[in-house]
């Protein structure tokens, strides 16, 4: 009867020592993949914050003052900080880049899996990317006026005479929103991996 015992015993430790090993395959897995998606995140917010602090174009524009009177050419420079939404998403960008960077640091130390900090992780990325959502609401709605203009404003589309500037604000905020939906994953692994691990 006891050599079936230890059998049993051996089997059952072979097939938990398997378990423990599949889990920290798994822990493994998901902290490889947490620090990627930040490294990520902190790639496409900086591309987002380099491409609208360099945005600016210079154009000659013709104008008149009244029809009949003659008009001329003035050269005007569009700058990203003429838009104070455009300046809200450059430094909501830079608060997400400087967060990226420290957010990585602490997801290293958190390797261990305290729930405490992985909780504080959580509510972070959730604060970052409600401010990333503010800001590209924000840039969007400027961007939309700056194509298509607000006739019932009398606000003229500037995007047919500032193209390039238009492009590159576009650039910009698809890569914020890229970074975005990557703080949202981030939100949703975090809040996965606590659920595994109070469970």
């Amino acid at each position: 009867m006891e050599p079936s015992t230890s059998a049993a015993a051996e089997v059952r430790e072979r097939d938990r020592e398997k378990l423990l090993g599949k889990k920290e395959k798994g822990r493994t897995g998901g902290i490889i993949c947490d620090l990627l998606l930040r490294l990520l995140a902190l790639l496409l917010t900086l591309g987002a914050l380099l491409v609208i602090a360099s945005n600016e174009q210079p154009q000659n524009v013709f104008y008149t003052l009244a029809p009949g009177i003659p008009g001329f050419i003035a050269r005007i420079t569009v700058y990203f900080h003429d838009f104070p939404a455009l300046t809200y998403f450059l430094v909501a960008n830079g608060v997400a880049v400087l967060y990226s960077i420290l957010s990585i640091v602490m997801s290293l130390i958190n390797r261990g899996g305290m729930k405490g900090l992985t909780m504080v992780l959580i509510v972070l990325d959730l604060a970052i990317l409600a401010l990333l959502f503010s800001s590209l609401g924000a840039a969007l709605d400027v961007g939309l006026i700056a194509y298509n203009g607000l006739q019932r404003a009398q606000w003229w589309k500037i995007c047919n005479v500032f193209q390039r500037f238009c492009n590159m604000g576009a650039a910009a905020v698809a890569l914020s929103a890229g970074a975005a939906l990557i703080f949202f994953l981030l939100v949703v692994l975090g809040a996965v991996t606590l659920y595994r691990r109070i469970i």
